[in-house]
């Protein structure tokens, strides 16, 4: 190899090791930038401060009426008067609805004249056998005379239930409302219809008295413990997300409910401290029960509590350093934790995102 070539590759050698060492340093200088740029937005400060803080449990449900009803027919008909329309004012025990109650009335007569001949039966036997109102215990019968007897006072019986029965069928064909509300549907009803038995299940009108609307809320099992009549809550509805309606727990329900996942949530009813027109059913939100409350609290965020070995502390800002100070903690929210003792108003704190010891 000549002196030129050895020269070539000698150079060409250095020339590679020098690019490589260039971006070697290029590469760190890039590692330490990145670095220093997630350091410093892993760090977060915060002042101590005084607020109001609130202790709340919070729950999921909607509106429902407290006074409601859903109106149905019980046997398969014609539909020959329908009364009312949707959002119609009803009075308590106010006609709405009727079925064709003619073959009805006629059963009802066919029953009272099998009653009226069943009857007069009856009584024959009675002087046939010279009962004269006595028991039978009191006179001497054979017993085929006593079954006999006994016969014609089942068949009495038999008779006075078929009355009765016919005469609940007349009544039931008229829809009456047990309360005073608004009528909040009519179930696709129409006067003339015939009712079978396969749509009598949809068939029906639904009655509401919204001056009674109050809110369920669902309550998962964990939480039950903690819920108390008359507790004050604060009713979120996703129909008014810049509105709290005040209310006050007004029954905690005696059965829980499994949910899909399988666990058990309690409705808890909620009674709004004050009416408004423009609630209705089924309206759905959350609540928040009212467990405990402070004013004036010192308060720091919670992602700035720290546990460690049993013990809880914050990193305290001193000569533009984290310096560990131990804090015991009070109530405690979603978002802000009070602070007891260990520090004080305008303190700042630090908060490093990146801290393994974080809580």
């Amino acid at each position: 190899m000549s002196k030129n070539t050895q020269k070539q590759t000698i150079f060409s050698r250095l020339s590679k090791a020098k690019w490589l060492l260039l971006i070697a340093v290029i590469a760190g200088l890039g590692i330490f930038y990145f670095a220093s740029n997630n350091n410093q937005e892993d760090l977060r400060t915060t002042t101590v401060k005084r607020q109001d803080i609130t202790e709340s449990i919070n729950a999921s449900g909607e509106l429902q009426a407290k006074q409601y009803a859903e109106l149905r027919f019980n046997t398969p008909s014609k539909l020959v008067w329908l009364g009312v329309e949707k959002g119609d004012q009803i009075k308590k025990w106010q006609s709405v609805a009727s079925l064709d109650k003619r073959t009805l009335e006629k059963n009802l007569r066919k029953k009272l004249l099998d009653y009226q001949t069943t009857r007069w039966d009856f009584e024959q036997t009675q002087d046939n056998y010279d009962i004269d109102g006595k028991q039978l215990s009191e006179v001497i019968l054979t017993d085929a005379e006593k079954r006999i007897l006994e016969k014609t006072q089942f068949g009495l019986d038999k008779s006075v239930i078929d009355v009765e029965i016919a005469d609940l069928a007349a009544k039931d064909a008229v829809l009456i409302s047990p309360i005073a509300g608004t009528v909040i549907s009519t179930g696709g009803l129409v006067a003339g219809e015939n009712l079978t038995a396969t749509n009598l299940a949809t068939k029906f009108i639904k009655v509401a008295d919204l001056s009674t609307l109050q809110f369920v809320a669902l309550v998962d099992e964990v939480d039950y413990g903690r819920i108390n009549i008359g507790q004050k809550a604060k009713v979120m509805l996703d129909a008014f997300p810049d509105e709290t309606f005040a209310g006050t727990v007004s029954f905690i329900n005696k059965e829980g409910v499994k949910n899909i996942s399988g666990g058990v949530t309690i409705p808890i009813e909620i009674t709004l401290d004050t009416k408004d027109d423009r609630l209705v059913l089924g309206l759905s939100g959350e609540a928040d029960f009212i467990v405990q409350e402070k004013s004036n609290a010192l308060t720091v965020p919670r992602e700035f509590i720290q546990t460690k070995d049993g013990k809880t502390y914050v990193y305290v800002m001193e000569k533009n350093q984290p310096v560990i100070k131990e804090v015991v903690t009070g109530l405690s929210t979603i978002s802000q934790t009070e602070i007891i003792s260990g520090l004080e108003e305008n303190q700042e704190l630090v908060l490093i995102k990146n801290n393994g010891n974080k809580k």
